[in-house]
């Protein structure tokens, strides 16, 4: 498979779909009626990789959405690459039965899955920010920033190497 570049804004989102889907926690705090095995089937109905704000929602339902910027490159050679996940549910999903906050939840449990994972870009993912985000009446959550480091050009061994360049 050959890299293209810029391939950090998909990449990026589909290792977070993967990390969401397939913790068990994570799942049953989005939605408590569907089964690990079955977690997919909230992809693009609530968990969407791009920032998503439903039109109507006429039920109470939690939602995760993603998205990418690349916020600088430092030179030639890296790139910092930011990934925004929002966490936010309707007013009568937000106190959990046992007590607590279902955004606050699901923000703990994803910060647990993804924080320092070498899954993004070079070395460890890092938390940067967590703030409140209110994307429509009835609907409270959180917006969370993370940031990484990743190579900002790809290497093209075809590339010939100038001529009056240094050998040896």
């Amino acid at each position: 498979m050959a890299l293209e570049q810029l391939d950090e804004l998909f990449d990026y989102k589909n290792q977070l779909m993967e990390d969401l889907l397939t913790h068990k926690d994570i799942v049953a705090l989005i939605d408590d009626t569907i089964e690990l095995k079955n977690a997919k089937r909230l992809v693009y109905r609530q968990v969407f990789p791009y920032e998503y704000i439903p039109q109507t929602v006429e039920e109470g339902k939690t939602f995760v959405c993603c998205d990418v910027d690349i916020q600088k490159t430092v030179n030639q050679t890296f790139l910092l690459p930011t990934l925004y996940v929002w966490v936010f549910t309707h007013k009568s999903k937000l106190r959990l039965p046992e007590g607590g906050v279902r955004t606050d939840k699901l923000c703990s449990k994803i910060a647990g899955t993804i924080n320092g994972s070498r899954e993004y870009g070079l070395g460890e993912l890092d938390l940067y920010s967590v703030k409140r985000f209110a994307p429509m009446t009835d609907f409270q959550g959180k917006v969370m920033t993370f940031t990484a480091k990743d190579f900002n050009r790809l290497y093209n061994p075809n590339r010939p190497i100038p001529s009056n360049r240094k050998k040896g």
